[in-house]
């Protein structure tokens, strides 16, 4: 059972979803203020002042009497139950996700205003009754709201200055000193072209501050008022500064920078594109482009992006270009609903979103010329940076592109880069040896790095020349990059502790392209403190790297290495270790993916995760998204990895726990390829209910991408698995799935057909598939004309989702969409529009975009009805502006319907 608080409006206290009865009177304000300083100890004495407001009666009666009201609270709490006792007073015990107002902070830290600002319901603890609690800590709380929407707007003002307007002269006069509401109305006033009102409102503020306070306006205010004088529009805030640190240990290449700056002097205000930094791996390509970039970013106000697009990755395929894009799009400071799905409208958004700027965009690994095209800006003004093991010809021949090839440091430059690393009194001590480590590692830096990462922890340069001689070095072949330092990488392992040797050899069964310590530990059965001391001293060894947002990853060299050493372990220790790693992304992916499913989704019976497997809390849904966010390329290459070892009953659970994730998130070819995966595997364990999933959810895949006849053999497939098995529920569910794309189709006959053959077993199913399937024939009946029966069944399926859903769902917002449009037919506009638009609003928190338009385009036909034009034509500019961005070819229907709303 899962308890939940809330603060941030009426005292509430849910379980599993559900409202407890909280008492009034001094019961509510003993829970108000515990919640309000949740896991940490509120003392007696403290309690009753608060309790009693202040006016306590004398303190020994008091404090027997607090124990009876907190008695009287975990009775009224039951299961619910947060309130603890020790020597110290109470406090109010809560997790992860149970407090809104723990998870409002831990939002705001992390930026993400919109999301934090939504928990709020009201007034604070609107429903206590408490001075004390009123004057005293509620105000602090309000601050915190105050503060979150004032960045909240400042996010906001570079994208939708004119939507703020009202909004912003609201806020002024809830907060008539507030200085940094007025300027950002300031702000948003002169972006929407409004200079006159601008200024008008900042001589108001400077009128009331001089008046009430006797004080100049301050520094925001005045920034403001120079702004709107001068006519700048305020810069976007969202300038991505994405380029890796420069290497602080880069020497030489003095010849490749200088052409470098010489092809840009000589192609001012082109784009250029320098394709060939090319060269064998390890040769120090990305370590040129970055010094380099860094060099000339200052030409590039409007902010630099970088992407490792693993070219060469021999565990999986190179990234794909609309990964790129989407992340480059987010960097950007475009929202994720805001991003098209498709891959020629997600070029466009990309395009679009680059034109006019001036920006460095290094793509770094790139495999091939193909992979590297769709990221290529339009318009002048934008340099690219391309580096490669290949010369990638073609892009030199048609995009003009410049080609600078990397060879191995010469004997200066090795030693040069030697004495960065250990101090040039160190080499000059042991020229020999130093002399000698320059020629086993061949020049290649990779190479060089790691022997300066040793030498620098105090051997002696001539012990380490030593060790590394006897690796026999002598047939030491730079053509082959990966033979000339696997000795050099064997020595290495030697360097650290036998810990970490094995956590990097152990490495190698994982499949990248990155990894978390938690992984790590559950690969190698440690704990996780342990772990990340293993993994820091592999940091420290140039072995690995660890990124800004605490991942780790390597060089491809170095992991072509480590899983040619896993591959020599003995088989058990070998699959029992990949054995762990898979329980750790299985199971938090079944976490997850509870989080983000509408209904339970059933399994099978799965053992437990392995001894020694370290899981990631996954506390709620925002949390969920996130993890997948992260993990997305990992858990597509985790599933084939899982395919080779004959895994495949973790294979297809794994294929299918991210499906409403992708989906939501709009990565529909991804899902296809992953959930095709985890069916093929299915049908090799001649799994019926494992194929019935998969080909369930390759089916909505498919109706996303509104790709009809493919979805319905997919959904037959699965109601023939669904038979052999004898599921009632399951065969309900398929059949109004079948009946939805009859509707979409238009072959509404069918589509109520498919449901009569079902209904007759209605009383078998599932509460929640009762409802479901009576809102989804009342649709049918709808649709066929009898919407008198439609009404019925829909408003039964309705109520039944009100009372028992508290959570916006699928079906929820369906039932609701149905009940509109049938009011709509039957005159009642009013009804068809309210119900509309919490349809709308459901699927806006759920992130459906897919279905979202649809949704604005029916509410816009009721708001027409309703004679309010206005709200119509915002409607339909949304649903219009969603369609463009899939390439969905209803946005030419919508533009038809704006211009008839308009010119009536």
């Amino acid at each position: 059972m899962t308890a939940e608080y809330r603060v941030l409006g009426p005292l509430e206290v849910l379980l599993d979803g559900e409202p407890v009865a909280v008492p009034a009177g001094r019961g509510r304000v003993l829970l108000a203020a515990l919640l309000l300083r949740a896991n940490e100890f509120v003392s007696a004495d403290e309690l009753v002042e608060r309790v009693w407001d202040g006016e306590p009666p004398a303190l020994d009666r008091a404090r027997r009497t607090l124990q009876t009201v907190v008695m009287r609270l975990r009775q009224s709490l039951g299961a619910a139950n947060c309130v603890r006792t020790s020597s110290h007073g109470y406090l109010a015990e809560v997790g992860p996700g149970q407090l809104d107002l723990a998870e409002f902070r831990r939002l705001t830290a992390r930026g993400e205003h919109h999301t934090a600002l939504e928990l709020w319901r009201g007034p604070v603890l609107g429903n206590v009754t408490s001075e004390s609690l009123h004057r005293d800590d509620v105000p602090p709380l309000v601050e915190e709201q105050v503060v979150a929407l004032e960045r909240r707007i400042d996010e906001d003002l570079a994208r939708t200055a004119d939507v703020l307007v009202p909004e912003l002269w609201s806020l002024v006069r809830q907060h008539p000193l507030r200085e940094i509401f007025w300027a950002q109305l300031m702000l948003a006033l002169h972006r929407a072209g409004r200079q006159a009102e601008a200024l008008s409102a900042y001589q108001e503020i400077r009128k009331r501050l001089a008046d009430e306070l006797g004080v100049d306006p301050g520094q925001r205010l005045r920034e403001a008022h120079e702004q709107v004088l001068s006519g700048e529009m305020p810069a976007s805030p969202v300038v991505p500064r994405q380029l890796p640190p420069a290497h602080p240990h880069f020497v030489g290449r003095e010849h490749e920078l200088a052409r470098l700056s010489e092809m840009v002097k000589t192609r001012p205000g082109e784009p250029v594109l320098i394709s060939a930094i090319n060269g064998i791996g390890g040769v120090g390509k990305t370590a040129l482009a970055v010094q380099w970039a860094h060099q000339v970013a200052g030409r590039f106000p409007d902010g630099q992006l970088h992407v490792d697009l693993r070219g060469f990755d021999t565990d999986t395929d190179p990234l794909d270009p609309q990964v790129a894009i989407r992340a480059f799009l987010l960097a950007l400071g475009v929202g994720e609903n805001d991003i098209p799905s498709s891959g020629d409208a997600l070029a466009a958004a990309y395009r679009s979103a680059l034109a006019g700027r001036r920006m460095l965009v290094l793509l770094d690994n790139a495999r091939d010329v193909d992979q590297v095209r769709p990221l290529l800006p339009g318009g002048a003004g934008n340099l690219v940076l391309v580096t490669s093991r290949n010369r990638l010809s073609g892009l030199v021949a048609r995009e003009g592109a410049r080609p600078v090839a990397l060879d191995v440091l010469d004997e200066r430059e090795a030693i040069d880069l030697l004495t960065e690393r250990v101090g040039a009194d160190r080499i000059a001590a042991e020229r020999e040896a130093a002399a000698r480590l320059v020629e086993r590692c061949a020049g290649l830096p990779l190479a060089l790095g790691i022997v300066g990462a040793r030498a620098a922890y105090g051997d002696s340069l001539t012990t380490l020349a030593d060790e590394l001689e006897k690796e026999r070095l002598g047939a030491l072949d730079i053509e082959d990059a990966s033979t000339a330092v696997r000795a050099v990488f064997s020595w290495s392992l030697r360097s650290v502790s036998d810990l970490a040797a094995t956590v990097f050899v152990l490495l190698g069964l994982h499949p990248g392209p990155d990894f978390t310590a938690e992984a790590v530990a559950s690969l190698a059965a440690l704990p996780l403190a342990r772990a990340r001391k293993a993994l820091a001293e592999l940091v420290a060894g140039s072995l690995l790297t660890r990124g800004s947002d605490g991942r780790y990853t390597w060089h491809d060299l170095l992991r072509d290495y480590a899983a040619e050493r896993a591959a020599e372990l003995p088989s058990g220790p070998r699959s029992t270790a990949q054995g762990r790693m898979f329980d750790h992304y299985l199971h938090v992916s079944l976490a997850a993916c509870d989080w983000l499913s509408s209904i339970a989704v059933e399994w099978t019976p799965l053992a437990p995760p392995a001894e020694g497997v370290v899981l990631v809390p996954v506390p709620d849904v925002a949390d969920a998204h996130a993890w997948y966010d992260a993990e997305e390329q990992v858990l597509l290459r985790v599933v084939s990895a899982m395919v080779a070892a004959g895994a495949d009953d973790l294979a297809w659970r794994l294929s299918y726990t991210p499906h409403m994730h992708l989906v939501t998130r709009g990565r529909l070819a991804e899902a296809e390829v992953v959930e095709r995966a985890g069916l093929a595997a299915a049908l090799r364990l001649e799994d019926v209910f494992a194929q019935a999933r998969l080909h369930r959810s390759l089916a909505g895949v498919l109706v996303a991408q509104r790709d009809f006849p493919r979805a319905e053999v997919q959904i037959n497939a699965a109601m023939r698995c669904e038979e052999l098995l004898g599921r009632v529920d399951g065969r309900s569910n398929l059949s109004r799935g079948l009946s939805f794309l009859y509707e979409q189709q238009g072959r509404n006959a069918e589509a109520l057909e498919v449901l009569l053959q079902v209904y007759p077993l209605i009383e078998q199913c599932e509460p929640g598939e009762q409802a479901a399937l009576r809102g989804e024939l009342g649709r049918a009946y709808h649709r066929v004309g009898d919407h008198e029966r439609g009404l019925e069944l829909c408003l039964v399926a309705d109520e039944w989702l009100r009372e028992r859903q508290p959570f916006p769902s699928p079906t929820k917002s369906l039932a609701r969409q149905t009940l509109a449009v049938i009011y709509l037919r039957l005159g009642r506009v009013a009804e068809a529009v309210d119900r509309h638009s919490e349809a709308v609003q459901m699927m806006r928190e759920m992130r459906e975009t897919h279905d979202l338009a649809d949704a604005l385009t029916e509410l816009a036909e009721a708001q027409v009805a309703a004679g309010d034009r206005p709200a119509a034509r915002e409607s339909l500019s949304e649903a219009l502006s969603i369609f463009e961005e899939l390439g969905d070819g209803r946005a030419a229907q919508v533009r038809e319907l704006i211009a008839s709303v308009t010119n009536v």
